[in-house]
């Protein structure tokens, strides 16, 4: 029996310890307690992940494919990293990533005031609401959620000429600009895609074994 009560408070501990990350010592998981708000360590620890690889996008985007430019143009892998979020998570974890790499972006490239964060809030807002409340995560539905995400770039790159430019043709914008655009963002969309799987899978996992424990 004593050795028992000695298992058990090893086993507190180490749930303690490492928070509400679900992590399993023999056959059974250990969970750690909520925050005061309610909020897991395990999601914490998530949503950290989240931003440092919005902020690897964002380096990349700014450096190594501002370089090698598929179809001579800069691919936004943000705006796809914002659907990938919000397919991946909810629609309002997808709105705050969106909106925060939309505004980082916009810093880092100079422009100041732009309409990127709202764009990119949108569509992860949108991917996250399509997702959750019409369909099941699949494979076929982000297809179509990133066809619609470069729609979406076209359309806002569009604006910001329109906006820029004194005049312009626009048959030759749509050649030499929209149409590169639309495509090397298609091309490149795996790479926040499958950089951002592990993560939600990874605690996934551990959120579902978290629940079956309580």
């Amino acid at each position: 029996m004593k050795q028992l009560r000695n298992s058990e408070k090893k086993a507190r501990v180490k749930g303690e310890r490492f928070g509400g990350l679900g992590i399993r010592f023999g056959k059974k998981t250990v969970v750690g307690e909520k925050l005061d708000s309610g909020v897991t360590v395990s999601e914490i620890v998530k949503y950290v992940l989240y931003a440092l690889a919005g902020l690897l996008f964002l380096a990349l985007e700014t450096s190594f494919f501002s370089r090698i430019r598929a179809f001579d143009s800069t691919p936004d892998i943000l705006i796809i990293a914002a659907a990938a979020v919000g397919f991946y998570e909810n629609e309002r974890a997808g709105a705050i990533f969106g909106a925060a790499v939309g505004f980082l972006s916009g810093i880092m490239g100079g422009v100041g005031i732009s309409i990127l964060p709202i764009v990119y809030m949108l569509v992860g807002y949108f991917c996250g609401a399509v997702t959750a409340d019409y369909y099941s995560r699949s494979v076929p539905l982000f297809i179509m959620l990133d066809l619609v995400s470069c729609a979406v770039r076209l359309i806002t790159t569009l604006i910001e000429v329109a906006l820029s430019w004194s005049s312009f043709d626009l048959m030759t914008v749509f050649s030499g600009v929209l149409v590169p655009e639309f495509l090397s963002t298609l091309v490149t969309s795996p790479v926040p895609v499958l950089l951002l799987y592990p993560i939600w899978r990874i605690f996934r996992e551990s959120e579902a074994d978290t629940s079956v424990s309580e």
